[in-house]
């Protein structure tokens, strides 16, 4: 038995996930301004979306989310809290229709197939279905042009490079001020995008890590964390 194996505490791992969710919602108090525009990537039910709401009200979240039943549900959510605008669309480098992959916990369903033989229902395949795609860059022009975007959220499950790079020109902090875009450590997804890419890219476009909230250690290994970005 390894160390890790040995002093594993779940009831520690569960502490440092609440201090880190602590930590975010302190650095997007500091981000976020009144009229904020926000783009949620992967919003599935709007998880995201309330936890914005909870800092600060008068915002506008455009949540991106293709899988239906979990688009109906943020639809729905929608109607209580007019800032969160729902779109059935998933985010890709490639403006037009694509597979999506949705897992029997959809909170997994990704654009990326997942890697066979897991047994976490987040990574396992339920049905495949075709989705509608459209670019960052193509959304601000048609949607909120000349505005500048205050956060752009990714959870994207394997393809959040994709979603960095389909802002293409609009990919500087003067048009969109931070990044928070979850980083996966660990193989999930057939194809799935490297965090050094995810890294690399943003450092060239201007920004540079400012935190890193971890979301899961399984053992010794971190899984993934949500990692912001901002300007250096």
């Amino acid at each position: 038995m390894s160390k890790f194996h040995k002093f594993h505490r779940p009831d520690l791992e569960a502490a440092d996930m609440q201090a880190s969710s602590r930590q975010l919602q302190h650095d997007l108090s500091r981000i976020l301004y009144p009229g904020s525009i926000i783009l949620d990537v992967g919003a599935n039910r709007g998880q995201f979306a309330l936890e914005i709401l909870e800092i600060i009200s008068d915002v506008k979240i455009y949540s991106f989310e293709p899988v239906p039943d979990a688009y109906e549900e943020l639809k729905s959510l929608s109607e209580h809290h007019r800032q969160i605008i729902p779109i059935k669309q998933a985010i890709a480098v490639q403006k037009g229709k694509a597979d999506f992959f949705v897992m029997a916990s959809d909170v997994g369903s990704s654009l990326l197939e997942p890697l066979p033989n897991q047994p976490s229902q987040w990574l396992t395949l339920n049905q495949k279905i075709c989705v509608e795609t459209t670019r960052i860059d193509d959304f601000l022009k048609t949607q909120v042009p000349e505005t500048e975007v205050a956060l752009l959220k990714s959870d994207a499950q394997g393809s959040d490079l994709d979603v960095i790079l389909s802002a293409g020109k609009s990919l500087n902090p003067q048009q969109i001020k931070s990044i928070l875009v979850e980083v996966s450590f660990t193989n999930f997804y057939s194809d799935q995008q490297s965090y050094y890419d995810i890294f690399s890219t943003l450092d060239k476009a201007g920004y540079r890590m400012a935190w890193m909230y971890p979301h899961r250690a399984h053992d010794e290994w971190l899984w993934w964390a949500d990692v912001l970005f901002m300007s250096k």
